[in-house]
């Protein structure tokens, strides 16, 4: 992090240690799932079991990317790396004016699934990985999800290159190119939790950054990905999609659906997410 410019207030910083860890939060109380007779329903068990060491490195927050003290923040950009959303716009006036210049003149371009590493000059994040999220359609929906797994993968895997400790980043896919959040939520969660159980001694820290509408989606689908108990770990069974990903989380089948049994309302809260 370099010094603030002269004259320039001091913007808020938010440290690691004060925010809290997935394995620290309470277990969700799971309704009790009833098996019609003769109809077999769920996995024999789940493909992701309780880890604290695993939970202990996640946390989810709901804030501002830009202001997190870490080793890497992730932005999520299009090809040409000037996107206008959100959580880029407030990474690119944090970082002030040397961002944009560095970009220019040495890293150009980012390709879709790609990750590109830029300083954070201003910020208080150390490095800026880049990455560009695709274009959703549901006729190439693998080709899709495969890409938006690449996303998380080569970011994850950039970091560990670099031997950094700990990195934010936020939900990659977007509405904007028409991916379904709770997708893409999906492709998310079991590609950064194959990661931490193949890599996780290289990072200490992963930091799921949500805005409001996606922090519900998270807030469900994170305990069957990353169960803090063996209530959720059972419970995840008969809630898991029938693709849960290959060895690096990628998609392995085109067509999944999502049962949440004890949360009836996602399903009416990811189809009103879509029209804001």
């Amino acid at each position: 992090m370099e010094p603030e410019p002269l004259g320039k207030l001091p913007e808020p910083v938010v440290l690691v240690e004060t925010l809290n860890r997935w394995g620290d939060a309470p277990s969700a109380q799971h309704a009790s799932v009833i098996i019609p007779s003769g109809e077999v329903r769920g996995l024999h068990a789940s493909p992701f079991p309780c880890d604290d060491c695993i939970n202990q490195k996640l946390i989810l927050w709901d804030g501002d990317i830009s202001s997190l003290e870490v080793d890497a923040i992730v932005n999520s950009t299009n090809e040409s790396m000037n996107d206008i959303n959100p959580a880029s716009a407030s990474i690119f006036r944090r970082a002030g004016p040397r961002l944009r210049e560095e970009i220019k003149a040495d890293v150009k371009e980012c390709g879709t699934g790609e990750a590109k590493v830029t300083q954070g000059h201003y910020l208080p994040a150390r490095y800026i990985i880049h990455t560009v999220g695709p274009k959703y359609n549901m006729k190439y929906q693998t080709a899709s999800e495969n890409t938006l797994h690449m996303c998380y993968r080569n970011t994850l895997q950039k970091a560990k290159e670099m031997g950094l400790h700990s990195i934010a980043i936020p939900v990659i896919n977007s509405l904007k190119r028409n991916y379904p959040p709770d997708q893409g939520a999906h492709v998310a969660l079991r590609t950064v939790r194959r990661f931490l159980e193949r890599h996780g001694n290289s990072l200490d820290t992963v930091i799921f950054v949500v805005d409001k509408v996606d922090l519900g989606i998270y807030e469900v689908l994170l305990p069957l990905y990353f169960p803090r108990s063996k209530q959720e770990e059972d419970a995840a069974r008969y809630q898991l999609p029938s693709d849960v990903g290959g060895p690096d989380g990628e998609p392995i089948m085109a067509d999944r659906q999502i049962r949440i049994i004890d949360n009836p309302q996602h399903a009416l809260h990811v189809r009103a997410s879509y029209f804001h």
